[in-house]
């Protein structure tokens, strides 16, 4: 059977989108530093993390966030693919897509409104 795209599509819950981003983690008290390679609103996949065992919660720290607890889903040759225990808001996707993705493009940010200003005749 022949893989198509439609077929791959109902295989993932959203795009992955691609980064090449050194970001801080913590696994219990150990903390260290991995890139980034991928995300989605629900997850990353990442590497440099020593010896990740399936299931193990771990702290992500994005640029500008607040630690994100995530769970490891899988591990192969030095990449982790890791499960957030609550999705990324789409504005927080966003950002990060628009700040730091490689070859992709983010939804313009909408533009603040401007009261008018009132003249006195």
């Amino acid at each position: 059977m022949e893989l198509t795209a439609d077929l791959f599509a109902t295989k993932r819950r959203a795009v992955r989108v691609g980064f090449e981003l050194m970001v801080r983690c913590k696994v219990g008290a150990l903390r260290s530093t991995v890139m980034l390679k991928d995300m989605t609103r629900f997850g990353a996949r990442i590497e440099g993390l020593d010896h990740p065992h399936e299931g193990e919660a771990i702290s992500l720290i994005l640029p500008g966030q607040a630690p994100r607890l995530a769970f490891v889903m899988w591990s192969r040759g030095g990449a982790s693919g890791l499960e957030f225990a609550d999705p990324l808001s789409a504005d927080i996707f966003d950002a990060m897509i628009r700040d730091y993705a490689i070859g992709f493009q983010a939804p313009p940010t909408p533009p603040k409104l401007v009261q008018p200003t009132r003249f006195a005749a």
